[in-house]
């Protein structure tokens, strides 16, 4: 099987001084406890070495969401191949006496409590995952939420001006604006003058469709523009940026989407708030003592011995 090229090759597994073998530290403590009969199953074995399903897991957690490759297969066979580079770089290193023993522990100590703590913050997430906390979010922050506010559909006619000091330039956008505006009311088709007169090609494929939209999801000058409409009415406002139309096609009630749609983000919200909490509490106990603390600015600084302030 062929080495994977160096420029493939995890930042780990291509610093061979010491990085391999932290790496496979992470990846063996990165594991969690009682693995399947699948994730025990040996793939591969490199000069000896065993290479298990469960590894492979490990490492696509760990750096595999710095690969484009979403075949599941394909996918599969880069971790295999890093994970054999991995290894058999660390053999040379070890076998050529390659990196400082002091600097290698403490990339091995690193690497074992960063996966203690991506174990331990999982548990806490999951732990916190429950049908009563997820329903309890939904109605504080989803129905909460819900509001007597019309959402608007709007269509939006703009000419750019990059820099809003430039008084020619927006002088020139307001002509644009204009006359645009004034073929609108002499009956010509929004969307039609729109086409024709537009100078962003996504406004142009879409028919400038702005969406609906809150009035507070807006920016200040679209929101008091679009109250003030009715259906099918235009209005011409300035903005820093430049001039714009926008014409009112529709409007409706907000409606929340209800828990089924919104159940996977609330899961990922309660668990991120278990984490953070858990995080916070820890340090609030923690005695840390810093022994590298800057002294405060206001403090008097010694510059060497007395005969030094005395210049001698």
């Amino acid at each position: 099987m062929s080495a994977v090229p160096v420029s493939r090759l995890s930042s780990l597994a291509i610093n061979a001084r010491a990085g391999a073998a932290a790496a496979l530290v992470a990846i063996l403590l990165g594991a969690a406890p009682g693995q399947s009969a699948r994730a025990d199953a040996v793939v591969a074995v490199v000069n000896g070495t065993p290479v298990h399903e469960g590894e492979l897991q490990v490492v696509d957690e760990m750096v595999g969401r710095n690969l484009v490759v979403q075949d599941p297969e394909e996918r599969r066979e880069i971790i295999l191949k890093m994970v054999i580079d991995t290894i058999l770089l660390s053999k040379l290193a070890n076998e050529r006496k390659i990196g400082d023993e002091v600097e290698l522990q403490r990339r091995i100590t690193f690497a074992r409590n960063q996966g203690l703590m991506n174990q331990v913050l999982a548990d806490v997430g999951q732990r916190a995952v429950t049908e009563e906390v997820m329903r309890k979010t939904y109605e504080e922050v989803v129905k909460r939420a819900e509001t007597d506010e019309a959402e608007r559909h709007l269509r939006h006619l703009y000419f750019r001006v990059v820099d809003s000091k430039d008084e020619a330039a927006m002088k020139v956008a307001e002509e644009k604006a204009r006359s645009a505006l004034d073929r609108i009311n002499k009956g010509e088709d929004f969307v039609a003058v729109l086409t024709d007169v537009t100078e962003d090609p996504v406004a142009k494929a879409n028919g400038g469709d702005y969406g609906w939209r809150l009035p507070g999801e807006m920016g200040r000058e679209f929101s008091e523009a679009s109250v003030k409409l009715k259906k099918g009415e235009v209005a011409l406002f300035k903005t820093g940026v430049g001039w714009h139309i926008i014409r009112l096609e529709d409007t409706r009630p907000r409606k929340q989407p209800d828990y089924e749609k919104v159940r996977d983000r609330l899961a990922a919200m309660v668990s991120s708030k278990a984490q953070i909490e858990m995080v916070h509490k820890l340090r609030a106990e923690a005695k840390v003592e810093r022994k590298d603390e800057p002294k405060a600015k206001d403090e008097p600084k010694t510059v060497g011995s007395k005969g030094d302030a005395q210049g001698k």
